[in-house]
């Protein structure tokens, strides 16, 4: 809603610039649990600001697209092979932002976000059996959300598949597995 409600009001601000009308420098957004009244290039900056950041997610997921199928081997950290914390720093990294190592330090990095808040550019945390139930061992990035079902796809070295795509809730491992998201990007990343 609130991406409708910015887009909007990009486009009556557009309208009243390019045709030299007169607007008052506020503008007031109605919704069902408050008014909030916003100062029209903030709203403008705002909407750049999510465009930049939009461009920064594409860029980062079609750039991880490029390594499906490439073999997982643990400790690995590209290009040939990786292991699941050694992609996604690689495919973070290429976009100039810096993730640590393991999958349990980049647990610490972001803002948490919760499961029906996942948009594409996150990550995803799981336990595995090497770092035992409960706690972090494996991380993915998400690549689409679909908001019809809140089901997600997310791309990660999979130490039986390789670098690939896995739907979820897969009903399965991932499902049971599930530890909790991050968001590493940020409007401050591409301002």
């Amino acid at each position: 809603m609130k991406k409708k409600i910015l887009a909007l009001a990009a486009i009556i601000i557009t309208i009243f610039t390019a045709s030299n009308l007169t607007y008052t420098p506020q503008l007031t957004v109605r919704g069902t649990e408050n008014i909030e009244t916003v100062n029209p290039s903030e709203l403008l900056n705002a909407v750049a600001d999510e465009a930049k950041t939009d461009n920064l997610i594409e860029r980062i997921t079609d750039f991880a697209s490029k390594f499906l199928g490439r073999k997982y081997v643990w400790g690995a950290t590209g290009p040939k092979s990786f292991d699941c914390s050694g992609f996604t720093s690689y495919v973070f990294k290429n976009q100039g932002i810096e993730l640590p190592r393991t999958s349990r330090m980049q647990y610490t990095q972001g803002e948490t976000v919760s499961r029906s808040d996942l948009r594409a550019g996150d990550l995803m945390f799981f336990s595995s059996p090497r770092s035992g139930k409960g706690r972090v061992g494996h991380v993915a990035i998400v690549v689409s959300v679909n908001p019809d079902d809140n089901s997600l796809t997310f791309i990660h070295a999979s130490s039986s598949k390789g670098i690939s795509y896995q739907k979820f809730p897969d009903g399965g491992y991932y499902s049971r597995h599930y530890i909790g998201a991050k968001r590493v990007i940020d409007s401050d990343m591409v301002a």
